[in-house]
This record gives C-alpha cells, structure tokens and sequence, in this order.
C-alpha cells in the first residue's frame, strides 16, 4: 500500500522502524462498540475465517 500511494518501498522491519520514530504504536480498543454483535462474530469466524485461512480445505 505504502509503494501504492507514496512510490516509496519498505520492509516489514522498515516500516515497523518508521512507525516507532513516528511515535505511533499497535492500538488496541479500550471498550467494545456499544452496537457490537457477537452472533454475527461467532458465525464470521466459524464460517467465513475458517474458509479463508485454508482456502484448499471444504
């Protein structure tokens, strides 16, 4: 995406470099979203995450 936009490339290692002397990090939600659906979760990951983490397994 980086080289998409920018025409520059990175490594992971280079973009997790410039990342920490940006001062940015891995974010994580403190709250869950008032409007969240855990169902529709539960089914996504039996269904549609099991689908494509082994796309050659039916």
């Amino acid at each position: 995406m980086i080289e998409e936009k920018y025409g520059v490339r990175f490594t992971v290692p280079g973009v997790w470099y410039l990342v920490d002397r940006l001062g940015w990090s891995w974010q994580v939600p403190r709250t869950q979203a008032v409007q969240r659906d855990e169902e529709a979760i539960t089914a996504w990951r039996t269904q549609t995450w099991s689908a494509v983490s082994h796309p050659n397994k039916r």
